[in-house]
């Protein structure tokens, strides 16, 4: 695999139409996000040649490059490093074997202009796509909340529980462990009020203070911690119901209206009234409209997907389409549900289901690996993919291993499918399994985050069944349908 470095950059501001034409560069795990000023300078044929560079995908006017895992997060600080020194960096750059820039970025609108409209993405994608924006930076912290949780649970089933006369120390270790998890768990609507309103436009701290809303205890007699100092509006009963939900409909609302009111608002009193105004009016409607929906919401999306999570068929289908919706890189869409899925069940069961997808595309790939020939520019590309698909990161061997031969990407899916529904199965037969965080890694990395109604044991148990079932189910399927006249070179 190419490394990123200042020559793969500037291979890729050239093809994207140079440094003038790049308005936001910023990074989720294993893609470069662009936000480009004129989408038709962009010539993807000549960016995905570039070496290191696996796909690309189109999605909420931006331009998503595929690098990988580890190297996204360093091509966006190296652009964004690059683009403030104001150089020619093009002009500086070599170009790879066999790929040529055409420095009239005109003939490039001209020739690009019709096959980019064409492929505009519609509303919803572009909506549902924003979700990256506001749940990405929150993972990390999902990730290690979890992975604390995970092994404080693990310890105490193994070294507290049942024992007569338990290590105080080891209890203290245990519940510093996850105080973690709960003091996530507590204030995350705030992190994610922010995030959204911020996505959507507006200033992220009157999206955190419209979020709190939904976290205060609402009792006249309380003047101290998270109470507000009132138990009604104007006689209206408050009950902060909606969760997540709630709040991003809440925040995304006050992005429109901060949005609407600074339009009118002069210059000199944005900064004092604009926000002053903004939540005066969100204030009301949050209470009196948003609270009631997003908790009617919240309820129902709660109880679909616990049932498409408890009943085999449901699973499998959503196992199955999951690794479409990362190809569209609209994935981020099913966090909201995450959220619900804890509260009703305390884990979250749609999250082992889906990881079921990537466990399939890398069976298939296995599969490519063992039909392609020793020196094939294939099995190198395997060989750089396969280790970041046993720990859950599959968009390296969807974009440069099985998406581009389409067969491959099938079977994956079917075999990903299989596994949602072993795991449906046993959830439907009484043993449903979940992450113990909204969101974590997948793959085998997601072991020690597994739990369920009886324990992490049976909850690690039945997921590493399913990973490997959709290993086997992928690596057959493809091995006997996925390869024919498909390029194994």
């Amino acid at each position: 695999m190419a490394k990123v470095n200042r020559d793969m950059i500037g291979q890729i501001i050239a093809a994207i139409g140079g440094e003038g034409n790049v308005a936001l560069c910023t990074n989720c795990m294993t893609r470069l996000r662009l936000g480009l000023n004129n989408e038709a300078l962009a010539d993807k044929e000549k960016i995905k040649k570039i070496p290191g560079v696996l796909g690309i995908v189109e999605s909420d006017s931006q331009l998503q490059i595929v690098l990988g895992p580890g190297k996204a997060q360093t091509a966006a600080e190296l652009m964004n490093n690059m683009l403030s020194e104001g150089s020619n960096i093009a002009a500086s750059m070599t170009t790879p074997e066999g790929v040529e820039f055409d420095a009239d970025l005109g003939s490039i609108a001209r020739d690009k202009k019709k096959s980019i409209k064409a492929k505009q993405t519609n509303s919803i994608h572009k909506f549902l796509s924003k979700f990256a924006t506001i749940f990405t930076p929150l993972i990390p912290g999902f990730i290690a909340a979890g992975l604390l949780l995970g092994f404080a649970t693990l310890l105490d089933q193994v070294l507290l529980e049942g024992v007569a006369n338990p290590n105080p120390d080891l209890a203290y270790l245990i519940g510093y462990m996850k105080v973690f998890s709960k003091g996530l768990f507590s204030f995350l609507s705030i992190l994610i009020g922010y995030n959204a309103q911020k996505a959507f436009g507006g200033s992220g701290v009157n999206g955190a203070i419209i979020a709190a809303l939904f976290l205060m205890g609402y009792d006249p007699n309380v003047a101290k911690g998270i109470y507000s100092g009132i138990d009604s509006f104007f006689g209206l009963p408050i009950e902060p119901r909606g969760n997540i939900i709630g709040v991003l409909i809440a925040a995304i609302l006050g992005a429109q209206v901060e949005k609407a009111i600074r339009h009118y608002m002069p210059d000199s009193l944005d900064m004092i009234l604009t926000s002053f105004f903004t939540l005066l009016f969100m204030g009301v409607v949050t209470f009196v409209v948003i609270m009631p929906i997003g908790g009617y919401l919240y309820e129902g999306m709660s109880w679909l997907f616990l049932n498409l999570n408890g009943n085999p068929i449901g699973s499998a289908i959503l196992a199955g389409l999951f690794l479409i919706s990362v190809m569209f890189g609209i994935h981020q869409g099913f966090v909201p549900v995450y959220f619900a899925l804890m509260d009703a069940q305390g884990f979250n069961s749609l999250f082992p289901i889906l990881a079921m997808a990537g466990a399939g595309q890398v069976g298939a790939a296995l599969a490519l690996y063992r039909k392609s020939a020793k020196e094939s520019l294939l099995r190198t590309q395997i060989k750089g993919a396969i280790f970041p698909g046993f720990l859950g990161i599959g968009e390296p061997l969807i974009y440069g291993v099985t998406l581009p031969r389409v067969k491959p990407f099938v079977t994956a899916c079917l075999g990903g499918a299989i596994g949602g529904l072993f795991i449906g199965t046993v959830a439907y037969l009484g043993l449903p399994i979940g992450l113990n965080t909204v969101f974590g890694p997948s793959g085998l990395v997601a072991l020690p985050l597994m739990t369920s109604n009886d324990g992490i044991f049976a909850g690690m148990t039945v997921y590493l069944a399913g990973i490997v079932i959709s290993y086997i189910a992928g690596f057959i399927l493809t091995y006997l349908f996925g390869t024919k006249d498909v390029d194994l070179s």
